[in-house]
């Protein structure tokens, strides 16, 4: 049986008589850059800062206004900071609009919505 180029029986490798260069030792131990090793912690306590209450982005007649006018579109959702569910009422209007059920169904869920949502994207409350 003849053995396949590559040198080793199984078809990959390099060829006999070649290897990695001269000079080459294994690859260094990648770590901390320059030298540095992690921070020493030594028992001191760690200190985090304080962190600002958010004051809300819209009020919540604002939401309420704006979910009753282009709440198809989620315009409400993207004000108060709600990104995702802003995203997904637009996408659900734009993509299947032409459709009549859709179109209910994000009724419906804005109608939900502007009853139930009293916070923000943050979680702060709406004034």
């Amino acid at each position: 049986m003849q053995q396949p180029p590559g040198g080793n029986g199984y078809g990959y490798g390099p060829p006999p008589g070649y290897g990695p260069p001269s000079g080459y030792g294994p690859p260094p131990n990648y770590g901390y850059p320059g030298g540095y090793g992690p921070p020493p912690m030594h028992g001191v306590p760690v200190v985090y800062a304080p962190v600002a209450v958010l004051a809300p982005k819209c009020s919540r007649a604002t939401y309420i206004l704006l979910g009753l006018f282009l709440g198809g579109l989620g315009i409400h959702n993207f004000v108060a900071g709600r990104v995702g569910s802003g995203v997904a009422q637009l996408l659900i209007t734009l993509l299947t609009g032409w459709l009549i059920v859709p179109i209910f169904i994000v009724g419906f869920w804005v109608l939900i919505e502007l009853i139930a949502v009293t916070t923000d994207g943050n979680g702060v409350r709406m004034s």
